[in-house]
């Protein structure tokens, strides 16, 4: 018989998405865009075309462009992620 002496918790999380990374600032989106500084303030947010990116990502690219980077289609917000 053995005793157990310690025991290290881990523990990981992720966001409930499809895809992995932004398209925008090639971070996954368990990591932050460059303006942040903690992961959970970073939302990920979806559009009409069922494209993810980080929310301040694609909030600065529609500034300039008001199209999904990765399909052309005009941008809109289907729902961002909680």
């Amino acid at each position: 018989m053995f005793n157990i002496n310690k025991v290290y918790l881990t523990y990981s999380w992720r966001w409930k998405i499809d895809e992995d990374m932004c398209g925008i600032c090639q971070q996954t989106f368990d990591q932050m865009c460059p303006k942040c500084t903690h992961p959970i303030e970073c939302k990920p947010c979806v559009g009409s075309c069922d494209h993810t990116y980080h929310l301040h990502c694609i909030s600065d690219w529609v500034i300039k462009k008001k199209f999904c980077p990765m399909c052309r289609v005009p941008w809109n917000i289907k729902r961002t992620l909680e």
